[in-house]
């Protein structure tokens, strides 16, 4: 993969995720949502934890150890790129764009601000999320799903 590559696709990622989350924070009031159908809304609430809401107001705790899973994260790809698969490597992309987009939010707003809203009705709801929180878990499921190819590739190969 192109050092260029390398910088290009995080840049557009964390450009999409804090584009998106501006224009939510611009145009719709803290607390408040726009309901599209039963399943999806567009919401402003802001989360100073983990996922889920968890662990709650450790925003200083969370701009630390994210900068620390960041910075191992850049070490990891460079010590093992000829080892990683293209898709592996995209994978890592997606998890360091997304944390670097969420480590944005908590720097400069104090928070990350999350504006996804899916579920049924109002009786079943996932918790609210963002572009960032999405490129972290698409990340993490297909690395996890292409060690999985690769480990059942190499059995039969072996």
């Amino acid at each position: 993969m192109s050092k260029k590559y390398y910088f290009f696709l995080p840049v557009i990622y964390i450009f999409l995720d804090q584009l998106t989350k501006f224009l939510t924070v611009k145009n719709i009031p803290y607390y408040s949502s726009i309901k599209i159908n039963d399943y999806f809304s567009i919401v402003n609430v802001s989360n100073t934890g983990a996922a889920f809401s968890m662990f709650q107001n450790n925003n200083t705790f969370f701009i630390i150890f994210i900068s620390a899973v960041l910075i191992y994260l850049i070490y990891f790809m460079i010590k093992n790129k000829s080892e990683l698969t293209r898709l592996q490597q995209h994978c890592l992309l997606f998890i360091l764009s997304g944390g670097a987009g969420n480590l944005i939010d908590r720097i400069f707003r104090g928070a990350v601000v999350d504006f996804i809203d899916i579920g049924y009705k109002d009786v079943y709801r996932w918790p609210s999320f963002n572009v960032a929180d999405s490129c972290v878990c698409i990340g993490v499921g297909l690395f996890l799903i292409s060690m999985i190819i690769r480990k059942t590739t190499d059995k039969l190969n072996s």
